[in-house]
């Protein structure tokens, strides 16, 4: 059994139900017609009347229920805003506000866990792919090439040179065409006989999937 509140009167009428009550009947309708010009179910009409507002729907869809009956009615929207908002203060607390309140669905409360769980998906993606690129990019590049030996345009007047080096270990290494051993460091060496005039040295070291690096000397012998 529901206790008795007492109400302060806020207008001819003593309350915003009363006043939806004696309109309506005073213009000859009765809940169930309302309920069915409105849309608006018959418990929420009657929940209107009666003032037991925790029968309503939560969120916006209270006060949209209580404005479209108010315009049905004909009677002064912003007025009775106004006066029902003074009545709640009277008699309800902001935690007994129905109105106030958001109805959160089951489905929105588990929303933020699955967009972090995609995030994280997303990230350990990308992360995969860049690791694969960075791989790739690695097993495919050119070995790093550098001579020692002879120097750039070198001129001397002997007929053989030796041609010394360092590339990275495991990599294959030809010096015109003809390949050479290398050490554990990837340390070369090798002798080459000359002939009398300009003569070109290419150098060649590649890996097992890499693209091949070249390095050329140019050699005059008087």
């Amino acid at each position: 059994m529901t206790a008795f509140i007492a109400r302060q009167v806020l207008s001819e009428y003593k309350s915003i139900g009363d006043q939806l009550r004696f309109t309506r009947l005073q213009k000859g309708f009765s809940l169930e017609e309302v309920s069915s010009k409105l849309k608006v179910r018959l418990e929420y009409l009657r929940a209107l009347e009666d003032e037991d507002y925790a029968l309503l729907p939560g969120g916006i869809y209270g006060k949209i229920f209580l404005k479209k009956y108010i315009n049905f009615l004909g009677l002064d929207y912003k007025n009775i805003i106004k006066n029902f908002v003074k009545e709640r203060k009277i008699y309800l607390s902001d935690a007994d506000d129905v109105f106030s309140k958001k109805v959160i669905k089951r489905s929105k409360l588990i929303i933020f866990p699955k967009v972090f769980r995609n995030i994280l998906i997303i990230l350990a993606i990308i992360t995969c792919v860049l690791y694969l690129g960075i791989y790739l990019k690695k097993i495919t590049a050119a070995p790093s090439l550098a001579i020692i030996e002879p120097a750039s345009n070198q001129v001397q007047k002997e007929l053989s040179v030796d041609v010394r080096g360092e590339t990275e270990p495991e990599s294959e290494v030809a010096i015109n065409g003809q390949t050479v051993l290398i050490d554990k460091r990837g340390m070369f060496w090798q002798t080459i006989v000359l002939k009398k005039g300009v003569n070109i040295i290419v150098v060649k070291a590649k890996k097992k999937y890499s693209r091949e690096q070249t390095v050329t000397r140019q050699i005059l012998v008087e």
